[in-house]
């Protein structure tokens, strides 16, 4: 009646007219674009506060849905069809090609309908829209989750709504788990998963289509056994769920069961739309600017995920003094150029974008020889001195007002509990018995792993009282800003509560080594040095951009691994000694090649100093050893291109300790770029570089002092760890000489560890992150301390990858 779009794609292929396919063709890219443009139109007017009703909203969303199906749908009957509609979108379709529009329909009318749920605003039933409930809405979302795989920053969208809806869920319960769900996973499962799935979404394409390349170059060529296996794996780790909302649980469960034997922590910073939607939720008299949001994963507990809060940080003294030092004896045509575009962070921490600028101009002007050059250089040490304070300021001010307390989340287990299960019992037998309050026991074992002092526990144990796990806030948050939590508590209940914290915390310790932590970092916060925060200083962190890309590492490290556990992965071995270097490629770092020059030369290792071999060379070097070490300028990308080293399928670990090495470039909705990022794609397990512009001098100290730190872990005894430290001579006793740089194939063998008979059978997880001198960032921390200037040099340093165990060959 209405010219439905199916049965005219059907009619069109029956009659076997290619005129009309094309025009059908033709049809659905205009209806693309004018369903782009309606819902462009939706969000405008749904944003401008109440100006323009909700009908006027509802009435669009009708026209995109109807555009989706039939070629002319009345405006009027929108309220007999209501219904027919949302289930045509929500259903399969014969001829449907605009699946991703589907997606987007769904999504932005989530959004509008969630804003209208939670205000109090009454709905004045102008159609079927108003009588959406909040369930409605989960199960369009879920959907639009399906259908938007192929789209990264729809993908992200859907993901961050159905993350808040489902921790708003728990102030008021108007949210069930999935209809699908049979109650295997609960709600912090759902949280945490959607949570992590919005990070890293453009990579994780990125991922799946190199990785499909490399598939299809392969089958072409004919080659079978290893690498087939591991391209067979990528639908497991990188796809989505595709195949229907039913087998979505299964989708889930099957990600939590991979999940590899140490925490992994998923930060995100939340703006826009979302920020509306929490402060009304929350009751809160003014809004923030953003919050965020942090879901710790364990493979042996339930994940936490937890909403926070941020206030922007601002810094009283206003410009930095680095413009005192402009005079026509430091003139430089360089100019700093910002590698991300406008993100949150720009407003909620405004200082870290000129501290970086400061820095490079300050750098930039190092060189020149001032006229007054004793004066000029104190001067100029001294406002280096400040941009570290500064650095430091800010970097507080982050771990106080955004984390508070709950800093605790970010560091990893202890290796020796210094808390009894007695002590963690009684603790979670008051808070259920005394506040009815349900508890997850490796949420309390982490706050007792972390907390630093009784008043840090109490605040976190008063946190959770009150806002149900779910919620918490630092330091720019007063607890009574979160209106929609109230909770009167009995006040004998909270005495005996202190006086538990009391005695916890006199029978704590401060624990000396703690497992490592992967951080999984959101672009729109990966830029911050999250490591270098007090907390973490002494915490040996990883950086991954997703998710995915360590389930894909890890199971890279276990190729040719035919019988190897089924508990955990191994992680990744190499032999440092096993190393090539490129030094001062372009000639002009004198002082860097004379303090490396001669120990490497010691240790009889390959490579160039002083100048720069050729592409071809350098990405042999990568293929046929376990470690690059690049000493120049920028990341070595002049020398090597970031596609080049893609192509790559077991690439070295790498020490970039140029300029910026390790920055990662986002433009817009284009997935970032960045020399980590290129290594990683080609399989290496773990890069060190550098986050900003850092003094050549400085660096080197930080550089020493790590290579030392891993040349001579051959002195330490096998005690650290007696199952993956095995004696050298029980290990590779029919071990053969590596293969030089020519060309031939190389001994298949000591990094990825394929033969368990060579890697001393590492057995997983559980056997190499107790042994705490055997990974390449185990001595970052203090590498980081040899530095002059420990923060604005020596937290450039950041190790992207995932634990990386070292040991001679």
């Amino acid at each position: 009646m209405f010219g439905c779009w199916s049965c005219l794609f059907v009619n069109s292929l029956n009659f076997e007219c290619i005129e009309n396919i094309l025009q059908f063709r033709e049809d659905c890219i205009r209806r693309r674009h004018l369903v782009s443009l309606l819902l462009k139109t939706a969000r405008t007017l749904g944003a401008q506060g109440g100006k323009h009703g909700a009908h006027e909203v509802h009435s669009i969303y009708w026209q995109c849905i109807s555009l989706l199906y039939f070629r002319s749908l009345p405006q009027g009957c929108y309220r007999t069809y209501g219904p027919r509609l949302v289930e045509l979108i929500m259903n399969e379709n014969t001829g449907d090609f605009l699946s991703l529009e589907r997606a987007e329909i769904l999504c932005s009318m989530s959004s509008f309908l969630l804003k209208g749920f939670l205000s109090e605003q009454s709905r004045d039933g102008c159609c079927s829209f108003c009588s959406v409930q909040m369930s409605d809405v989960v199960s369009w979302l879920l959907k639009a989750f399906v259908l938007s795989g192929e789209s990264p920053s729809l993908l992200q969208e859907v993901c961050r709504l159905l993350t808040c809806i489902f921790l708003l869920s728990t102030i008021d319960s108007t949210v069930q788990l999935p209809l699908y769900s049979k109650g295997s996973l609960s709600l912090n499962h759902w949280a945490a998963y959607f949570h992590q799935t919005s990070v890293g979404t453009y990579l994780n394409c990125h991922y799946l289509a190199s990785l499909q390349a490399l598939h299809r170059k392969t089958e072409s060529k004919g080659v079978t056994g290893d690498l087939t296996d591991k391209t067979d794996e990528v639908p497991k780790f990188l796809r989505f769920s595709s195949a229907g909302m039913e087998h979505l649980e299964k989708h889930v469960i099957e990600f939590f069961h991979e999940l590899p034997d140490l925490p992994i922590v998923c930060i995100s910073m939340l703006g826009g739309d979302i920020v509306n939607v929490l402060g009304e939720t929350l009751l809160l008299p003014s809004p923030f600017p953003a919050w965020m949001l942090i879901s710790r994963f364990d493979s042996t507990n339930k994940p936490t995920t937890m909403l926070l809060p941020v206030d922007p940080i601002s810094k009283e003294n206003g410009d930095s003094s680095i413009k005192e030092l402009d005079n026509p004896t430091r003139t430089s045509d360089k100019e700093w150029k910002c590698p991300w575009s406008y993100t949150i962070i720009d407003y909620v921490a405004p200082t870290f974008k000129k501290l970086l600028e400061d820095n490079f101009r300050s750098l930039s002007g190092a060189t020149h020889i001032p006229e007054d050059g004793k004066a000029n250089t104190i001067r100029w040490w001294s406002d280096r001195m400040k941009l570290n304070d500064d650095l430091s300021e800010m970097l507080e001010n982050i771990e106080e007002l955004w984390l508070g307390p709950w800093k605790c989340l970010l560091l990893g287990h202890q290796l020796a509990d210094q808390h009894s299960k007695a002590v963690l019992e009684n603790l979670i037998t008051a808070l259920e018995s005394e506040f009815k309050l349900e508890v997850d026991p490796a949420l309390i074992k982490v706050i007792l792993g972390g907390v630093a002092s009784v008043d840090e526990l109490k605040e976190c144990v008063s946190q959770l009282i009150s806002y149900k796990s779910y919620f918490g806030r630092g330091g720019c948050c007063g607890r009574d800003r979160l209106r929609a939590f109230c909770c009167q508590t009995d006040g004998e209940a909270l005495v005996t509560l202190e006086h538990l914290c009391n005695g916890i915390v006199d029978e704590l310790s401060e624990p000396i080594d703690r497992n490592p932590v992967i951080l999984v970092l959101d672009t729109d916060v990966q830029m911050l040095p999250w490591e270098n925060l007090p907390a973490l200083r002494n915490q040996e962190i990883y950086r991954m951009p997703s998710m995915r890309s360590i389930f894909l590492a890890l199971t890279r490290s276990t190729n040719h691994h035919k019988d190897a556990s089924a508990m955990a992965p191994p992680f990744p071995v190499i032999d440092p000694f096993d190393a090539f270097y490129l030094l001062n490629p372009s000639g002009d770092l004198i002082s860097t090649q004379e303090e490396f020059y001669q120990l490497f030369r010691n240790y009889e290792w390959k490579g160039n100093a002083g100048d720069a071999p050729t592409a071809e060379e350098l990405v042999l070097a990568l293929r046929n050893h376990d470690l690059f070490l690049y000493f120049g300028h920028g990341s070595g990308s002049q020398y090597v291109s970031g596609k080049e080293i893609e192509k790559l399928d077991n690439c070295a670990a790498a020490l970039l300790m140029g300029c910026s090495s390790g920055t990662l470039h986002c433009k817009g909705g284009y997935a970032p770029q960045g020399a980590p990022l290129s290594y990683l794609f080609a399989g290496s397990p773990s890069v060190i570089a550098n986050l900003w512009d850092v003094l050549d001098k400085d660096i080197d100290r930080f550089s020493k002092a790590l290579l030392n730190s891993w040349l001579q872990e051959k002195f330490k005894a096998a005690k650290n760890c007696p199952k993956c430290c095995r004696p050298l001579t029980q290990e590779f006793e029919s071990t053969t000489i590596a293969a030089k740089d020519n060309g031939r194939p190389r001994r298949k063998g000591t990094r990825q560890g394929q033969k368990q008979q060579q890697t001393g059978e590492i057995d997983g997880s559980s056997n190499c992150c107790n042994c705490r001198h055997r990974r390449i960032a185990t001595h970052l921390s203090e590498a980081r301390r040899a530095c002059r200037l420990p923060l604005i040099i020596g937290a450039s340093p950041v190790c992207y990858g995932v634990p990386t165990i070292i040991r001679k060959k």
